[in-house]
C-alpha cells in the first residue's frame, strides 16, 4: 500500500510540475476518480487530472502535445483543461460528473475549486434520468447484439454494470444519505435505497463481473432480463422523484 501511495504521489508531482513548464495561468491541478481513492490500483486504474487554467492557458493547449505519450506511460488519462468561468458555466449541464469529482478528489496544487461548488438537485435529478434511459437503451441494444452468446454475455453484464456507479451516487445525493467511497459499496446502497433495484440481483451481478461465480448461457440471460427490467423500473421511479 505505501508502494502504490508512493508511485502515485510521484506521478501527482511529475504531472504538476509539466504543466507547470508550459503554462503560467494554473488556477488548480486535482486528481480525482479512482486514484484519490483507497480503490486505486497501479496495475489497473487509470490517473484522472483536472486543470483549471486562465483564459490565456485554455487558448495554447498545443503546448501539452509532446507530454501524450509520456502520460499514457504513467497511466494518465487525458487531463480535463478547462477554467473556471466554464466550470460555473457547465454545473447544470454536468451536474453528476461535477458531483462525483467532488466527492473524491485531492487538491494536488493552487486553489480548491471543487470545495465550495453547489450542485441543483432540480439539475441532477434531470440529469439522472436521462443517463438512466440512455443506459437502459444500450443495454437492450447490448443484449441483441450478443446474439444468445454466453461470453458476450457475461462481457455485458460485466462492463457495464460498472457504469451506474456515478449514477447511483447522485441517486444517493438526491435522497440525502451518504455516498460510500467503495463502487461496491455504492450500489449496494443504492439498492437497500430504491426498491426497484433487487440487492440479490446486483450482488449476483457483481460476482459475475469479478468471476466468482459462473453461469450457464440461459442463465446469463434470465440475469440480464433481469437487469434490464430492474434499470427500467428505477428510471421510471427518477422520472417521478
Amino acid at each position: 500500500m505505501m508502494e502504490q501511495k508512493q508511485k502515485l504521489n510521484h506521478i501527482c508531482s511529475h504531472f504538476s510540475k509539466q504543466i507547470h513548464t508550459v503554462f503560467d495561468d494554473i488556477v488548480s491541478v486535482i486528481l480525482y476518480g479512482s486514484a484519490a481513492t483507497g480503490e486505486y490500483d497501479p496495475k489497473k486504474s487509470d490517473v484522472n487530472f483536472l486543470v483549471v487554467l486562465g483564459n490565456s492557458g485554455i487558448q495554447r493547449l498545443d503546448k501539452v502535445h509532446h507530454f501524450v505519450k509520456d502520460w499514457k506511460k504513467h497511466k494518465i488519462s487525458l487531463p480535463l483543461f478547462v477554467t473556471q468561468t466554464y466550470i460555473q458555466n457547465s454545473l447544470d449541464s454536468f451536474p453528476i460528473e461535477f458531483l462525483n469529482m467532488q466527492s473524491a478528489y485531492q487538491l494536488i496544487d493552487g486553489e480548491d475549486v471543487l470545495k465550495d461548488l453547489k450542485v441543483s438537485k432540480k439539475d441532477l435529478r434531470l440529469q439522472c434520468e436521462r443517463e438512466l434511459k440512455g443506459k437502459l437503451l444500450q443495454l437492450r441494444q447490448g443484449f441483441i447484439h450478443t446474439r444468445g452468446s454466453r461470453k458476450s454475455l457475461q462481457f455485458l453484464i460485466s462492463t457495464s454494470i460498472v457504469t451506474f456507479v456515478s449514477i447511483f451516487k447522485a441517486l444517493l445525493y438526491l435522497k440525502d444519505l451518504p455516498v460510500p467511497e467503495k463502487k461496491v459499496d455504492v450500489l449496494l446502497k443504492a439498492c437497500d435505497a430504491f426498491d426497484d433495484i433487487d440487492r440479490n440481483l446486483f450482488e449476483m451481478l457483481l460476482r459475475i463481473r469479478q468471476g466468482e461465480v459462473k453461469r450457464s448461457k440461459s442463465e446469463l440471460e434470465l440475469i440480464l432480463q433481469q437487469y434490464i427490467q430492474s434499470i427500467a423500473k428505477l428510471s421510471e421511479t427518477v422520472d417521478k422523484m
